[in-house]
């Protein structure tokens, strides 16, 4: 077993844990942010950017007096649109890890990392590795890993690319649990593991075998596994039934879905909002830098 799967193992058991848990229905953020910053040793800030040009951040640790109101400003006015992986992430549209110190040279003008230093140096933070896991037209969102000495080494940035999947069956999972109302009637109903809450959920919106392993991202084989063990659960012997279930319980096409907007609201309970004068420059991928303990920017 290499250092890499060593270190991975434990996640592996974590994120398993995760998934097999019926609440919450939203990206455990703050759980995995903690889990990630013990497994690198280092600071790691939460970041996530949306569609209207709002973004924001959420570090594990607070650093005493940073961000300061001068900083904030200068960040939502300016900084984003100068961000080394920013720029690395609109340029070649690859969302695969990255980090500042592997970016090529001459792909991004020494400025960038330049404003980077000047801003995040003092607080040894201008070292980051990026780790998104959702980036889509109407949400981004990415873990970054933040140090102030030298770039992360190749074994970190390994294990980042090992985990960045693992991250996204998690944000699958917490995407589709979203769609319904009251989590804790449906656990009244039968014991349903996370995973089986969700394979119900899909059955409930007239997804095939085949659409629910694409939009979870596992096998066909593994889908009908989750399905016989609902069928059991729930004392049924067919798609029907166990559908005419999901309704009753509040799952399925039927059931009430919050909104984009409620959504954001949720995923965001934990962060400190403030107010920016601008809006920022460009907001092209969810490599934010890690920006103070907690904040929010919106035009």
């Amino acid at each position: 077993m290499t250092a890499v799967e060593r270190r991975l193992a434990p996640w592996l058991e974590f994120v398993g844990d995760l998934l097999l848990q019926s609440v919450p229905r939203d990206f455990p953020h703050d759980l995995v942010a903690h889990e990630m910053a013990a497994t690198f040793g280092c600071q790691v800030s939460w970041n996530w950017a949306d569609c209207d040009g709002s973004f924001g951040f959420e570090l594990t640790d607070p650093v005493p007096g940073w961000p300061t109101s001068e900083q904030l400003d200068f960040w939502s006015r300016h900084g984003i649109g100068w961000h080394p992986l920013l720029r690395w992430f609109e340029l070649c549209g690859d969302a695969s890890p990255m980090s500042n110190g592997r970016i090529p040279p001459g792909l991004v003008p020494d400025a960038s990392f330049a404003v980077l230093r000047e801003q995040l140096g003092p607080v040894g933070l201008h070292e980051q590795l990026s780790i998104p896991y959702r980036l889509a037209p109407d949400a981004h969102r990415a873990y970054v890993l933040a140090r102030g000495d030298q770039d992360f080494p190749d074994e970190d940035f390994l294990l980042a690319r090992r985990l960045q999947p693992v991250l996204a069956l998690l944000e699958r999972q917490a995407s589709v649990l979203r769609r319904t109302t009251d989590l804790a009637a449906v656990t009244d109903v039968a014991d349903l593991s996370g995973r089986e809450l969700v394979v119900l959920q899909l059955l409930g919106e007239g997804r095939t075998a085949d659409a629910m392993a694409r939009e979870l991202g596992i096998s066909v084989r593994t889908v009908h596994k989750h399905l016989e063990h609902v069928y059991r659960k729930l004392g049924v012997s067919d798609r029907l039934r166990a559908v005419l279930v999901a309704r009753e319980a509040g799952l399925g096409a039927e059931s009430g879905r919050r909104t984009v907007a409620q959504t954001r609201r949720a995923e965001r309970t934990q962060s400190v909002t403030m107010t920016a004068p601008a809006a920022p420059t460009a907001v092209v991928a969810p490599s934010l830098s890690g920006r103070g303990s907690r904040g929010l920017w919106s035009p």
